[in-house]
Protein backbone atom coordinates (compact mmCIF):
# COMPACT_ATOMS: atom_id res chain seq x y z
CA UNK A 1 0.00 0.00 0.00
CA UNK A 2 2.92 2.35 0.63
CA UNK A 3 3.95 2.07 -3.04
CA UNK A 4 0.44 3.12 -4.09
CA UNK A 5 0.66 6.23 -1.92
CA UNK A 6 4.05 7.39 -3.27
CA UNK A 7 2.91 7.96 -6.85
CA UNK A 8 -0.03 9.97 -5.62
CA UNK A 9 2.25 12.03 -3.40
CA UNK A 10 4.70 12.51 -6.24
CA UNK A 11 1.90 13.52 -8.58
CA UNK A 12 0.53 15.90 -5.97
CA UNK A 13 3.98 17.42 -5.54
CA UNK A 14 4.21 18.03 -9.28
CA UNK A 15 0.79 19.66 -9.33
CA UNK A 16 1.73 21.88 -6.40
CA UNK A 17 5.03 22.86 -8.03
CA UNK A 18 3.28 23.76 -11.26
CA UNK A 19 0.64 25.68 -9.33
CA UNK A 20 3.27 27.61 -7.41
CA UNK A 21 5.07 28.47 -10.63
CA UNK A 22 1.90 29.93 -12.09
CA UNK A 23 1.19 31.84 -8.90
CA UNK A 24 4.70 33.28 -8.91
CA UNK A 25 4.32 34.44 -12.50
CA UNK A 26 1.00 36.10 -11.65
CA UNK A 27 2.51 37.75 -8.57
CA UNK A 28 5.43 39.08 -10.63
CA UNK A 29 3.00 40.46 -13.21
CA UNK A 30 1.00 42.20 -10.48
CA UNK A 31 4.21 43.73 -9.08
CA UNK A 32 5.19 44.98 -12.55
CA UNK A 33 1.78 46.67 -12.89
CA UNK A 34 2.03 48.51 -9.57
CA UNK A 35 2.62 52.23 -9.42
CA UNK A 36 5.80 53.61 -7.89
CA UNK A 37 5.45 54.71 -4.28
CA UNK A 38 4.95 58.44 -3.77
CA UNK A 39 4.83 58.05 0.01
CA UNK A 40 7.57 56.78 2.34
CA UNK A 41 7.87 52.97 2.31
CA UNK A 42 6.77 52.75 5.96
CA UNK A 43 3.46 54.47 5.15
CA UNK A 44 2.30 52.45 2.14
CA UNK A 45 -1.20 52.24 3.63
CA UNK A 46 -1.74 55.89 2.61
CA UNK A 47 -0.48 55.41 -0.97
CA UNK A 48 -3.25 56.65 -3.30
CA UNK A 49 -4.77 53.90 -5.44
CA UNK A 50 -4.29 53.64 -9.18
CA UNK A 51 -7.21 54.79 -11.33
CA UNK A 52 -8.14 53.97 -14.89
CA UNK A 53 -6.25 56.06 -17.46
CA UNK A 54 -9.62 57.18 -18.85
CA UNK A 55 -10.43 58.73 -15.44
CA UNK A 56 -7.23 60.79 -15.10
CA UNK A 57 -8.35 63.96 -16.92
CA UNK A 58 -11.58 64.21 -14.93
CA UNK A 59 -9.90 63.47 -11.60
CA UNK A 60 -7.09 65.97 -12.16
CA UNK A 61 -9.62 68.60 -13.33
CA UNK A 62 -11.38 68.32 -9.94
CA UNK A 63 -8.13 69.20 -8.20
CA UNK A 64 -7.18 68.05 -4.74
CA UNK A 65 -10.13 67.01 -2.63
CA UNK A 66 -8.08 66.39 0.52
CA UNK A 67 -4.48 66.55 1.71
CA UNK A 68 -4.14 62.80 1.13
CA UNK A 69 -5.39 63.05 -2.47
CA UNK A 70 -3.00 62.97 -5.42
CA UNK A 71 -2.38 64.28 -8.90
CA UNK A 72 -2.36 61.42 -11.42
CA UNK A 73 -0.21 60.68 -14.46
CA UNK A 74 -1.56 59.53 -17.84
CA UNK A 75 -1.13 55.84 -16.88
CA UNK A 76 -3.44 56.23 -13.86
CA UNK A 77 -0.64 56.17 -11.29
CA UNK A 78 -0.50 58.88 -8.64
CA UNK A 79 2.54 61.09 -9.28
CA UNK A 80 2.32 63.70 -6.51
CA UNK A 81 0.55 63.94 -3.17
CA UNK A 82 -1.58 67.06 -2.79
CA UNK A 83 -0.18 68.03 0.60
CA UNK A 84 -1.46 69.54 3.82
CA UNK A 85 -2.76 72.81 2.35
CA UNK A 86 -4.60 71.27 -0.61
CA UNK A 87 -8.30 70.68 -0.30
CA UNK A 88 -8.24 71.58 3.37
CA UNK A 89 -10.29 74.38 4.87
CA UNK A 90 -11.26 75.44 8.37
CA UNK A 91 -14.75 74.58 9.52
CA UNK A 92 -16.78 77.32 11.21
CA UNK A 93 -16.43 77.30 14.98
CA UNK A 94 -13.13 75.38 14.98
CA UNK A 95 -10.19 77.22 16.49
CA UNK A 96 -6.66 76.20 15.52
Amino acid sequence: MASAIRPRGAALGCVLAVGLGVGSAQAQQRLAEQCPLIVPAETTAVQPKRILPSQVAGKNAMGCLSPSDAIYGPDGCPVKMCGQTSGAFALPGNKP
